[in-house]
């Protein structure tokens, strides 16, 4: 039976590869995804004054907890679906046709994701198992590259539950040390152009 070291290895390796069915045989996507966009609501939410002070031109801010609760509740669907599409145009390679953002959203903003992927590695630390469940701490690091530089570092710590004999992926654990450094990128990085009101 592999570690959970090791399982996160397999994962990220399958990522690199764009192995879609060995990544789906080691990650619960569905588990990462529904956690991750609800804990992360509820951080940004808790948080959304300070984010405001941080960002004053970004309406997603401006108007309270309350109501970015309530939207990301209505655009729930939407925000997991531009995900799922992007993730689709990863693996089956679709990200190669990508033309303008207004041309081909989907695979123009997959398409910075291989090149994003491409500037960073991984560097591992602690693994915690505690029963059936597990965490292992995972460091991602750019290169020199535009796209290494924009990463430069974050930390990430990943949980894992014991299913038989393997590990699945289950969540990213730290979202509240996440969240913050991959919305300073966005808000730093991401062009006026791309506006995700067009329809994706």
């Amino acid at each position: 039976m592999n570690t959970p070291t090791e399982e996160l290895k397999i994962i990220l390796a399958s990522i690199n590869n764009r192995d879609e069915k060995n990544f789906n045989a080691h990650v619960d996507l569905k588990s990462v995804m529904d956690i991750g966009y609800e804990e992360t609501t509820n951080f940004l939410a808790d948080n959304c004054a300070k984010f405001h002070k941080l960002y004053p031109k970004d309406l997603f801010f401006k108007f309270g907890s309350t109501i970015l609760r309530i939207y990301n509740k209505k655009f729930r669907g939407v925000h997991l679906g531009l995900i799922n599409k992007v993730i689709a145009a990863y693996f089956d390679g679709s990200f190669a046709e990508a033309k303008s953002f207004s041309q081909t959203p989907i695979k123009f903003m997959t398409a910075h994701l291989v090149r994003l992927l491409k500037a960073i590695h991984a560097e591992y630390g602690e693994e915690k198992i505690s029963g059936d469940t597990a965490t292992v701490a995972v460091k991602m690091i750019g290169d020199g590259s535009e796209y290494g530089r924009m990463i430069d570092t974050i930390n990430f710590v990943v949980e894992f539950n014991r299913h038989g004999e393997q590990w699945h992926m289950m969540k990213i654990k730290n979202v509240e040390e996440v969240v913050p450094k991959i919305l300073d990128i966005a808000e730093t990085y991401w062009p006026s152009s791309w506006d995700l009101g067009i329809k994706l």
